[in-house]
């Protein structure tokens, strides 16, 4: 992004990076000249990415940890081993299951507990330690709207949302260095592989669209900007933010 400075030079995991709202974030920082790491669980489909952004001319790694593992974060450390230690962490992959207050079950929640929520801080304290030796970092969850406006058909998840942001908010006012941040990004209603089935559904996508302001689905790019900036050194003196992308979707 034309303007911004402090990315060039960079190193950053953006995890889920191989489609949607990762995808978009991690191919920005790589132009912006950070390295990126390919991340996802396709092996396959992170080859590919790799491969792609190699062509172009970035500094890539590849990993296809598991964030639902209880071992998936330190497998991914390993996977960057010989390739560094970021300086900007956006962690963006989660898991999003559809169920209603009724019919959750366990195994459901622990898993969006682990990615969502259990995986934010294990990352943290992965690569936290590196990014305080270095006096600089910039760390960004990817939140959701339905923090705010929770979609009965995803309870568990707009809790494990709402919890991830509990901690970086917490991280963002104790950690208390001079050059690392903490924020959240909170994307409301986004084009995603993820979104699909829902949004094909052409009455429930007008319904939508009366509810968001700009009478708009978002794309994964509109995303792209915000976290640019919130990991510039534009955005340095931006700590604890929640920032909306969501059309006024919240409003």
């Amino acid at each position: 992004m034309s303007g911004l400075t402090g990315i060039k030079g960079r190193k950053a995991l953006v995890t889920g990076s191989v489609t949607g709202i990762g995808h978009a974030i991690a191919e920005a920082l790589g132009e912006a000249g950070a390295g990126i790491v390919a991340h996802g669980l396709d092996g396959k489909e992170v080859r590919e990415v790799a491969e792609k952004w190699r062509a172009k001319g970035y500094d890539t790694c590849e990993s296809d940890a598991d964030l639902a593992r209880p071992d998936g974060v330190a497998r991914l450390k390993g996977d960057l081993k010989d390739w560094g230690s970021p300086d900007i962490l956006v962690i963006n992959a989660s898991i999003e299951i559809a169920e209603t207050w009724d019919a959750a079950t366990l195994d459901s929640l622990e898993k969006q507990s682990m990615v969502n929520v259990w995986s934010s801080l294990l990352l943290v304290q992965a690569f936290l330690p590196e990014i305080l030796a270095r006096d600089w970092g910039r760390i960004v969850a990817i939140g959701s709207i339905q923090e705010s406006r929770p979609n009965a058909r995803h309870i568990a998840y707009a809790a494990t949302k709402a919890a991830q942001t509990s901690l970086l908010l917490n991280l963002a006012r104790n950690v208390r260095a001079p050059n690392v941040t903490f924020n959240v990004l909170k994307p409301g209603v986004i084009a995603t592989k993820r979104n699909v089935a829902a949004l094909s559904d052409q009455d429930r996508r007008r319904a939508i669209l009366e509810t968001i302001p700009l009478g708009r689905i978002g794309a994964p790019n509109d995303c792209v900007g915000a976290v640019l900036f919130l990991c510039s050194d534009q955005g340095k003196y931006i700590n604890g933010a929640e920032l909306h992308v969501d059309g006024g979707y919240r409003l």
